[in-house]
């Protein structure tokens, strides 16, 4: 007996179905035209991509301007919600464009080499170098020290215009811009400098108490 109940309640909802279903529509107020398929039976919103129920349309199945459906006067009130176009062109945030494989771009430079660290042998060989360089400045300062505290002959500014006579016998002529000297090899002038040799066309001077400074040669001045 209870078999034959839930059977029959069973049939009852399949007719149920088959009529809500099948059955012609009586008028502007029935379910939606075949012709608008899935877009009068619902609407996704195109920011959270969640259906907001089913959109009512007004006679004629037309969707106006702008992606919104006026709500209609039948039982089930519906909210009106406008398809936002902007939202389907957005940027998602924190793209970004990769290389253009038709641009040549300069690979980086290599980074600088690091430095080795000396060792401790490295370190007291530097360590020496420095000190026999050291060493060897003060060592030139103290010989340039004794040179500079050693007295230095007087400076022969004198011109030496040339010489005359028999070649065993020159004379040679000198002026210093006011007076005029002629002088034999060997002879001293004004107890300075002495004539140490003449040759054809210069002359060796040397000076009086410095018999270790080499001569000075000077030539004709024409």
């Amino acid at each position: 007996m209870r078999q034959k109940v839930l059977l029959g309640t069973l049939v009852v909802l399949v007719l149920i179905v088959g009529w809500v279903y099948l059955a012609p529509s009586g008028g502007d107020e029935g379910g939606p035209p075949p012709a608008l398929g899935r877009a009068a039976a619902g609407v996704v919103d195109a920011e959270t991509g969640v259906a907001v129920g089913p959109r009512p349309l007004p006679a004629g199945g037309a969707v106006p301007a702008g992606g919104a459906v006026p709500a209609t006067n039948s039982a089930q009130s519906q909210t009106v919600v406008t398809l936002r176009l902007a939202a389907l062109t957005r940027t998602v945030p924190g793209f970004t464009s990769g290389r253009d494989p038709w641009r040549f771009v300069e690979p980086p430079p290599p980074p600088p080499p690091v430095p080795k660290k000396p060792s401790a042998a490295e370190l007291r060989a530097m360590q020496e170098a420095e000190a026999a360089r050291q060493r060897l400045l003060d060592e030139q300062r103290r010989l340039a020290a004794i040179e500079a505290a050693k007295p230095k002959p007087p400076p022969f500014t004198w011109a030496y215009l040339g010489n005359f006579g028999p070649p065993r016998k020159r004379i040679a002529v000198f002026a210093d811009g006011q007076r005029v000297w002629n002088a034999r090899q060997g002879e001293t002038l004004e107890n300075k400098f002495i004539v140490a040799q003449i040759g054809y066309e210069s002359v060796d001077i040397r000076f009086v108490g410095f018999p270790d400074v080499p001569a000075e040669r000077l030539a004709v001045k024409h």
